[in-house]
């Protein structure tokens, strides 16, 4: 099967210029992830020295998965709810559209 020559550098396909393309990424892309490593040191390290710097000793950080806040029903807020039990009678209604007789 042949590659269209409309299809360009979209896919790099086989051979040297694919080899090539397939190399020149893989290094771009360590390089980005080895920068943003750094990155993040550089900032926890500055954030840690301005706090010691400050005075203040950083507190120990905890982070916690809240699984299912989004999804679950909450009750409304305001006024507690209601323990009273309410006692109702039931009629019956007629399908033929006749009122049915009150009393």
């Amino acid at each position: 099967m042949t590659m269209p020559s409309s299809a360009g550098l979209t896919r790099s396909g086989p051979g040297f210029l694919g080899a090539l393309l397939g190399i020149v990424f893989a290094f771009f892309g360590i390089v980005l992830m080895v920068g943003a490593l750094l990155l993040g040191l550089v900032v926890a390290a500055g954030a840690l020295l301005w706090s010691v710097l400050r005075g203040r000793k950083p507190g120990p950080v905890r982070f916690e998965w809240r699984r299912g806040t989004a999804r679950t029903w909450r009750p409304a807020s305001g006024r507690p709810p209601s323990d009273e039990v309410v006692d109702i009678e039931v009629r019956e209604i007629a399908d033929d559209g006749a009122k049915p007789p009150r009393g």
